[in-house]
Order: structure tokens, then C-alpha cells, then sequence
């Protein structure tokens, strides 16, 4: 058993050994690095040679964003809506100009609500008739609870009335005592 704790703490010492060596060898390539990169600045022709994605090889400098947008020479909806409404801002600038007032008659639809009235009229239909069951299942409901609170109100009356009776009849006797 002790051998075995033995081996793995030997094991990982040189695992760490290793991470030491690999620490100081890269920090004396950071040190290196620095040295060509301050001997750039001053001029000199730079020995290392960046690569990636992100890197423009030509400018020697890394890439921000796009060169141009990728929209360019297209016409997208947004440019659409643009120009739609600077024609309109310059319509109503030269309206205003010419002193013509807006005449609404001509702005509003003849039927503003014939396409909804096309859509819908089918599907109130079928509600309208589902919506006249209810009434007519709710209205039973109630009539029918209605006899039967009657029913049981004539039940309970009949019964208040025969304890008033005997209630009379007892004291009627009491007093007689």
C-alpha cells in the first residue's frame, strides 16, 4: 500500500516538474516575442508571422467587422420603407406648399370592413348557433331548479305550518294546566 502512495506522489512531482519546464520555456518565448515585436516599432522587419481568421494580412492588422455591408447593392424591405417614405414626406411637403387640404373622404375605404365581415361571417355562424344551445341549456337548467325549489319550498312550507299547529296545540294545553 505504501508503495503504491509512493508511485503516485512520484508521478505527480514529475507531472509537475513538467508544468514548471513548460512554464519557463514559454516565458522565455513571451520574452522573445517582445524583443521582435519592439524591434518592429523600431522599423525592422517583423520574423513572426501572425495567422487566423481574424487577422488581414494585407492591412497587418486585425479584422473588425465587414468591408462593405452585406447589403449593399440590394434592395431590402428596410430601403423600401425608406424611400416609400421620403416620396411621401416630399408629397405632403408640396401639398402643404400648394395650400390643398387633405381631403379624408378620399383617404378612407369605401367598405373599411368588408374583408373582415368576409372572414368572420362564416365563424360567427357556427358561434351564433353554438351561443343560442348554451342559452337554451342554461335557461332549462334554471327552470328545472326552479321546480324543484318550489317542490321543495311547498314541502318545507307544509312541514312549518304542521310545527306551528302543534306548537299552538301545546300551549294551548299548557295554558289549560
Amino acid at each position: 500500500m505504501d508503495t503504491a502512495l509512493e508511485s503516485q506522489a512520484l508521478a505527480r512531482k514529475d507531472r509537475l516538474a513538467k508544468l514548471r519546464s513548460l512554464k519557463r520555456k514559454q516565458e522565455e518565448h513571451d520574452a522573445i516575442g517582445s524583443e521582435a515585436a519592439q524591434e518592429t516599432e523600431a522599423g525592422e522587419v517583423s520574423t513572426i508571422v501572425l495567422s487566423g481568421r481574424n487577422y488581414d494580412v494585407q492591412t497587418k492588422a486585425p479584422r473588425l467587422g465587414f468591408d462593405t455591408a452585406p447589403s449593399d447593392n440590394q434592395e431590402t424591405l428596410e430601403s423600401r420603407a425608406e424611400n416609400i417614405a421620403a416620396e411621401a414626406r416630399i408629397a405632403l411637403k408640396d401639398e402643404e406648399e400648394a395650400g390643398l387640404a387633405i381631403d379624408l373622404l378620399s383617404l378612407q375605404p369605401k367598405k373599411p370592413n368588408w374583408d373582415l365581415k368576409r372572414d368572420v361571417d362564416q365563424k360567427l355562424s357556427r358561434l351564433d348557433l353554438m351561443t343560442n344551445n348554451a342559452i337554451a341549456r342554461i335557461l332549462h337548467n334554471s327552470i328545472l331548479q326552479a321546480k324543484a325549489g318550489a317542490a321543495h319550498n311547498d314541502e318545507n312550507l307544509a312541514e312549518l305550518v304542521r310545527q306551528r299547529e302543534d306548537e299552538e296545540a301545546n300551549m294551548a294545553e299548557s295554558d289549560v294546566m
